[in-house]
């Protein structure tokens, strides 16, 4: 056994240890050490998606992704895109209906230099007036730009939910010209809280991470209590949006699924949407692959695959295109997800542990649960519309 452990091949990069702690005002903070990392990630996220968007603010999230390139306290917009590329350096906005993530990835030595411009993204953005009228057409464009398989995963939510949880990720186009200062200003006055923020890294040392944290602190404000989540209710609702004859089809069907509240169903549910297991065909050929693959009915053009979606309290399971991308970014947002929803998953021997660790029983479960709803669901269509209705 001794040989074995000094001879077996090591890892020459991932993450070593995690390092977790939560600060007096509520930030939670978690580090990874990285052994070989030529490239570090920070994320600050917060719990302020589009869930939480209220009628007078309604696309106040895609604003605030746009304007993460804009003015901060410490920095002009100019400032922050000349110096980002010259560095080679990478800040990203990310959000969904529960989060919003800014993501700072960077060579290592240079994150004590970079982090400035991270910390203006999230918690110093000015959000001046003219620069909003400068990235409305950006907004404008997004909606334009959006492929197909977005727009069906972004509807699809509307038809399942009836209140908070239908909230567009995305600004409608009859609001563009309603975001103003004031409405960016106070969305992130009511929303980004030290209670509500988690601070991610890797490759960066756990000391800095909490100095970064500390510097969050004197910029949002403190919160007394727990955010309450706004209660979800699910409809087997159905919607269609007609692209004019000729045109391709992108339907997604939706049953509720299991939220990180209750993190084994979650795993099984994200296991069973994510995978060469339910792609529906192979990766070098279009043989179908059962039993996804057997929807298509030996149609060669017809993509197929299941693909989950996990909220703090509950989710949505459905039929859809399902995409991956692992990298240092993804750990750094995975790890302050976590933090957020006071799980930890942090290493992939502990998560094969965690699947190991799952009985049967549970994993009967979490597919009766998802089989339970499948007369509840909910369709979205996006595509010629009377040629749908016939393939209903």
């Amino acid at each position: 056994m001794l040989l074995q452990e000094v001879c077996f091949p090591q890892a020459a990069y991932g993450p070593t240890e995690i390092q977790k702690t939560k600060m007096l005002n509520g930030i939670k903070i978690v580090a990874a050490r990285v052994s070989g990392a030529l490239m570090t990630a920070c994320t600050i996220m917060f719990q302020a998606g589009s869930r939480y968007e209220t009628n007078d603010d309604l696309g106040a999230t895609h604003f605030i992704r746009a304007m993460s390139s804009g003015s901060g306290s410490n920095s002009t917009a100019f400032a922050k895109l000349r110096v980002l590329q010259q560095q080679g350096a990478y800040l990203t906005c990310t959000s969904d209906r529960q989060t919003i993530a800014f993501t700072l990835r960077c060579p290592t030595p240079l994150f004590t230099t970079l982090k400035g411009y991270l910390m203006d993204a999230a918690a110093r953005c000015s959000y001046h007036e003219w620069e909003i009228d400068d990235r409305r057409r950006l907004i404008t464009g997004d909606l334009t730009r959006m492929p197909a398989e977005q727009r069906v995963l972004d509807l699809v939510q509307n038809a399942c939910w009836a209140g908070p949880l239908a909230n567009s990720m995305f600004c409608e186009k009859e609001r563009i010209d309603s975001i103003t200062s004031d409405t960016l200003m106070n969305y992130a006055a009511l929303n980004f809280k030290s209670i509500h923020c988690a601070v991610a890294s890797v490759g960066i040392p756990f000391e800095e991470t909490i100095e970064l944290a500390e510097m969050i602190d004197s910029r949002v404000v403190r919160a007394t209590s727990e955010q309450c989540h706004p209660q979800p209710c699910f409809r087997s609702g159905i919607e269609t949006h007609d692209l004019g004859p000729g045109s391709d089809t992108w339907i997604a069907v939706a049953v509720r699924g299991c939220g990180t509240n209750n993190v084994k169903h979650a795993i099984v549910a994200s296991a069973c949407g994510t995978g060469n297991m339910t792609q529906g065909q192979h990766s070098l050929d279009r043989t179908p692959q059962g039993p996804i693959g057997m929807l298509s009915q030996g149609d060669l053009f017809a993509d197929y695959g299941a693909f989950n979606i996990s909220y703090a309290d509950t989710g949505i399971f459905e039929l859809s295109l399902a995409l991956h991308d692992e990298d240092s970014v993804k750990a750094s947002q995975g790890l302050a997800l976590q933090a957020l929803n006071c799980t930890s998953i942090d290493t992939a021997d502990k998560s094969i542990a965690m699947v190991d660790a799952i009985p049967n029983e549970d994993v009967a479960a979490a597919a009766e649960t998802l089989a339970a709803n499948r007369l509840s669901f909910s369709l979205k269509s996006y595509t010629d519309v009377p040629s749908t209705i016939f393939a209903e």
